[in-house]
């Protein structure tokens, strides 16, 4: 079994109350009482590990186009926090060090999705472990790409890997060995208590996501699973 995680985890930070993967977004989850962040990294083209969702630019900045094919310095000239509201006018997309130093700070355990550019998979891996030298926190990484996993396992198998999926395989165990997998995260529309019983008995620990009801994360809790991801941690944070 994997160390205890906090029970609430803040999807992208408190992203129902700041723009989703920036510091604004970390700060408010840390004071509604938080415990845990998510976040996602990707990789700009000289290769710096950034906090950032999507592999294209235009949902969450004034940019466009993937991002990928950015440099550190023409990612920090974009704007990824006026979308969410003006008082939010040029936030940037943060570094993943910054997130990590923040988190060290503020006693945060993570949980860092990997997000590559497909085919980029390997110099991802290598600019996040890199970023992640040194740096003593909790953390769980975890990605919906298997090949990444595999890639992160060989570089840092001292790190919990977390096998991430919307609807959970019949051959789960088959998939989670190769990379030593020791936690699944899941879609919350497809976890049933006979799901958790299946996932728990077999010593692997399940967390769920994006969950933003209440009475569902006491459910979730109840039957087994560790840990919710939520938009919301200030509303789920006065249950805990």
């Amino acid at each position: 079994m994997t160390n205890r995680f906090p029970k609430l985890i803040a999807h992208r930070g408190a992203s129902a109350q700041a723009p989703e993967n920036t510091m604004p977004a970390f700060l408010r989850a840390v004071e509604v009482g938080a415990k845990a962040i998510e976040f996602d990294v990707t990789m700009s083209a000289d290769g710096v590990p950034i906090v950032i969702h999507d592999e294209t630019l235009d949902r969450t900045t004034n940019g466009i186009g993937p991002v990928v094919l950015k440099t550190w310095q023409e990612l920090q000239a974009l704007d990824a926090g006026s979308w969410f509201g003006s008082k939010y006018d040029d936030v940037k997309i943060p570094h993943l060090e910054e997130v990590l130093e923040f988190s060290k700070h503020h006693s945060l355990a993570l949980n860092l999705e990997i997000k590559p550019t497909l085919g980029l998979e390997q110099q991802t891996v290598d600019a996040i472990v890199s970023a992640l030298n040194g740096i003593d926190v909790s953390l769980v990484v975890s990605s919906f790409n298997e090949r990444a996993l595999a890639m992160f396992q060989v570089k840092a198998p001292e790190v919990e890997l977390a096998y991430l999926t919307e609807a959970i395989p019949p051959d789960w165990v088959r998939r989670m060995a190769p990379f030593g997998a020791q936690a699944m995260h899941c879609w919350d529309a497809f976890v049933t208590q006979a799901v958790v019983d299946e996932i728990v008995n077999a010593g692997k620990t399940l967390r769920v996501y994006t969950v933003n009801d209440v009475r569902r994360a006491q459910q979730l809790w109840s039957w087994g699973v560790e840990a919710v991801f939520t938009d919301h941690p200030d509303k789920l944070i006065e249950v805990i």
